[in-house]
């Protein structure tokens, strides 16, 4: 019987050093082979990710930390900011003297008026990873979610009061930044979405992620795993977990599991 597994991308399935490894390749066309169906499950809105990651067979993605869900080439949610509400972050990051990064579906933004080292450093960083060209915040368009670096976490329920709590930042401590996504939106109500639309069992559901946005992901499958290289957070509570992403995590995961 087929099951259903749904994979992260930064710390999962991709490290920043090394690209996706061979084996975690190898891995998922062996899924495929044995019509097992796999999704991507990312905190990275669709700008933000290479094109030649939508060839590499997955049935479906899941993206911006749940607000673009799509299986099988049909959209089955999605959510935008307003531009009144894209201003807002924009006019109120820049008066904190904070790191902006608007995370489109077409393209991420930038801010080119901040000439900080750190913001210079992740902005080149994001560009790297991702294989794409940021753009200026006044281009902005189609943002579902937003990312602040180097932001004092003290902060955050100041912006999400001044949004009238419609969005919840999340912070991922190991690179000093909050995400923020629509209140209610994270990648188990995607997964929550995508399974209801294929009638594919929770039971036959599995996760593999490594970061503070994948605990949702990991505690609503049947199956969740943690990469060796998880955050502390994400240790404590995930029932299973395999070796780091660059010691070939992904392939003995899933060997242990006897999907492949």
């Amino acid at each position: 019987m087929s099951k259903i597994i749904f994979f992260d991308i930064d710390g999962t399935l991709y490290d920043s050093r090394i690209g996706i490894p061979e084996s975690t390749v190898n891995a998922l066309n062996r899924l495929i082979a044995n019509e097992h169906k796999i999704v991507m499950c990312t905190g990275r809105s669709k700008g933000m990710i290479p094109e030649e990651y939508f060839h590499m067979g997955f049935d479906g993605v899941i993206l911006g930390a749940g607000t673009y869900v799509e299986y099988e080439g049909k959209i089955l949610h999605q959510e935008l900011m307003t531009p009144e509400e894209v201003q807002t972050v924009i006019d109120w990051g820049k008066k904190q003297k904070i790191g902006i990064i608007l995370e489109g579906e077409k393209y991420g933004y930038y801010d080119p008026e901040n000439t900080d080292d750190y913001y210079i450093a992740m902005k080149n960083k994001t560009e790297a990873d991702c294989k794409t060209t940021l753009y200026p915040l006044n281009e902005a368009v189609d943002v579902p979610k937003w990312t602040y670096h180097h932001m004092e976490l003290s902060k955050k329920p100041e912006i999400e009061e001044i949004l009238g709590h419609k969005y919840k930042g999340t912070y991922h401590e190991p690179v000093n930044s909050v995400e923020f996504v629509p209140l209610g939106v994270n990648k188990a109500k995607g997964i929550e979405v995508i399974l209801d639309h294929t009638g594919i069992s929770r039971e036959d559901s599995y996760a593999f992620g490594d970061s503070a946005n994948d605990i949702d992901m990991i505690k609503y499958v049947k199956y969740g795993v943690a990469m060796g290289n998880s955050v502390p957070e994400l240790l404590e509570i995930a029932p299973y977990q395999t070796a780091r992403v660059d010691e070939d995590g992904i392939e003995k995961g899933l060997k242990k599991f006897g999907l492949i």
